[in-house]
């Protein structure tokens, strides 16, 4: 901006104006500091307001999780108890209904296996005429054991 000269200096009207002038840019710039001001002053309440809520949101999900961790811990207890006892009654059970199983019953099996073995082979051995009958002397067939009778009444 030029001024005009007058005789004791500037123009005062002109001098006034561009004063004027660059007090409301002064002003239009210290208002747009002002509103950046205030947008980072509500920015931060903002995000600390954020935080807060989300602390709190935390606080109230790990209570949650705490609580529901009980629950299941309460629960594992229950089925533990569940499962013992289970156990109990199946030791009972097998012990009042079944007798043990052990090598005097399995030689005992084998024995009766083996003697039929010797019977099929006996048989195997005879001849067998046309009519289905056995030729030669087989012996007649023998009853079963006394025990293997009375396990199958």
């Amino acid at each position: 901006m030029k001024f005009t000269e007058v005789k004791k200096g500037y123009d005062p009207a002109e001098v006034d104006d561009y004063i004027q002038t660059l007090e409301n840019v002064i002003k239009s710039y210290k208002e747009k500091d002002n509103a950046i001001k205030n947008a980072i002053i509500s920015a931060q309440v903002a995000a600390d307001n954020v935080i807060k809520n989300a602390r709190l949101q935390a606080d109230e999900y790990k209570l949650q999780i705490v609580r529901e961790l009980e629950n299941v811990r309460i629960t594992v207890e229950r089925e533990r108890a569940k499962v013992q006892e289970f156990q109990d009654v199946y030791t009972t059970l097998v012990s009042k209904y079944l007798r043990k199983f052990d090598d005097s019953d399995v030689s005992d099996i084998n024995s009766r296996l083996d003697e039929i073995d010797r019977l099929i082979d006996h048989l195997m051995a005879s001849e067998v005429t046309p009519g289905g009958s056995l030729g030669g002397s087989a012996p007649p067939p023998q009853s079963p054991p006394q025990d293997i009778q009375e396990d199958q009444e």
